[in-house]
């Protein structure tokens, strides 16, 4: 038997409408995917940000826990200039306490070490590119702080000499001049970085030391001249 071609239409009408529900229900179903994915996204980026503000915050505590000694530090270096230059005029005063050295920490770096790269691609461009910035100036600290350190455990190595010769004196005199740059350059770093955290809406968690932790800096280990 022939099918009349009104009843084809109307199949082919019905079978059409059927796959239509059928698409717009995989539409509706990716969509509602696609929007549940992008809430996700959103709230893992919120969750990144804040641990990596939390930890930049803390890291300018930090600095400023090292930059508050800064008084203590000069003074310090002042007292062996005066002490290096006694010895130059064959006067040499006595050191009788020890030379001490100012307290630091590292700043933070393993929430944003260990971010997600998926996560991490879907920060706008410009707060990327201003945590990195941050970063690579805290990494910068870490070595002029960790030369600091070093050079004042060399400076530490006149505790209590009774006696300089010509070459203690010449390396005295570089450690001086060496601790001087490394404490100027860790301060225009850490104002540095706090003005570029400050410019994304980033302020400082305080995080310093008990003052009784560098006590013995801030005291003097000659008589005043």
């Amino acid at each position: 038997m022939q099918l009349r071609p009104f009843a084809t239409f109307q199949g082919w009408r019905r079978f059409a409408g059927e796959v239509g529900i059928i698409v717009l229900g995989v539409l509706i179903a990716l969509g509602a995917q696609q929007v549940v994915d992008t809430i996700n996204q959103q709230r893992q980026l919120r969750e990144l940000r804040a641990a990596v503000d939390q930890e930049i915050a803390y890291g300018l505590g930090t600095l400023d826990a090292r930059t508050v000694q800064r008084p203590c530090f000069e003074a310090r270096l002042d007292e062996l200039d005066r002490w290096l230059g006694s010895w130059r005029k064959g006067e040499p005063l006595v050191l009788p306490g020890p030379i001490s050295a100012p307290r630091s920490g590292p700043a933070g770096k393993s929430v944003w070490e260990g971010r997600d790269a998926g996560i991490l691609s879907n920060m706008p461009l410009q707060d990327k590119l201003a945590y990195g910035a941050i970063y690579d100036q805290l990494a910068n600290y870490e070595v002029q702080r960790l030369d600091e350190r070093m050079t004042w455990l060399e400076l530490a190595e006149y505790d209590g000499a009774q006696k300089l010769d010509e070459s203690s004196m010449m390396r005295l005199r570089g450690l001086i001049t060496r601790a001087r740059w490394r404490g100027s350059n860790i301060h225009a770093n850490a104002e540095f970085i706090t003005g570029m955290a400050g410019h994304i809406g980033i302020r400082m968690q305080s995080d310093r030391f008990p003052p009784g932790q560098y006590a013995e800096l801030c005291r003097p280990i000659l008589p005043k001249g």
